[in-house]
């Protein structure tokens, strides 16, 4: 029998500012798919990508509270399974973050590896640079001017808003 010896690895360094630099581009980039978000809108959709390539995006408000809005996304594409995406929107200091993916929640700033769930030894900081691939994706090749559908909920705060971005469209 061979002996294998272990590997030592270098343990894994946070960088927080680079992480929060990160969750500040999200942010900017996830609001900028939100128009109206600020006067209650509260539900989106759109197509992105290119002609049968393309598929659809509903985001929804969640819940909101005084410094944060928690932001559901739904991407569906025909026979693919419909991946869940819950981000949180902090409003006080400009950040967002994945805070759960298809009911996977509560990561850990670093895991060891391998591990029970698969998850990648800095899975936190993997999702949250996946989320901003995606929403930089849905802001350049994304949103179809031709075949985008925008809509949005409408409340009595927002009904002369809501007119008007109908009469746009």
């Amino acid at each position: 029998m061979i002996a294998v010896k272990p590997v030592k690895r270098k343990p894994l360094s946070v960088d927080i500012g680079g992480h929060h630099a990160l969750c500040e581009m999200n942010f900017h980039q996830l609001i900028s798919l939100l128009p109206g978000i600020r006067k209650g809108v509260e539900h989106w959709s759109f197509a992105a990508g290119r002609d049968d390539l393309a598929f659809d995006v509903k985001m929804s408000v969640v819940e909101t509270a005084r410094y944060t809005s928690t932001i559901k996304i739904e991407q569906n594409h025909q026979n693919l399974e419909t991946p869940c995406i819950v981000v949180r929107l902090y409003h006080d200091v400009n950040m967002a973050e994945i805070i759960s993916w298809d009911n996977h929640r509560y990561w850990l700033p670093e895991y060891s590896y391998p591990n029970k769930k698969m998850y990648h030894p800095d899975e936190k900081l993997a999702l949250n640079k996946f989320l901003n691939e995606w929403l930089s994706f849905c802001r350049k090749l994304g949103l179809q001017k031709s075949k985008t559908v925008m809509q949005f909920s409408q409340n009595a705060n927002n009904n002369a808003l809501f007119e008007t971005l109908k009469s746009k469209l």
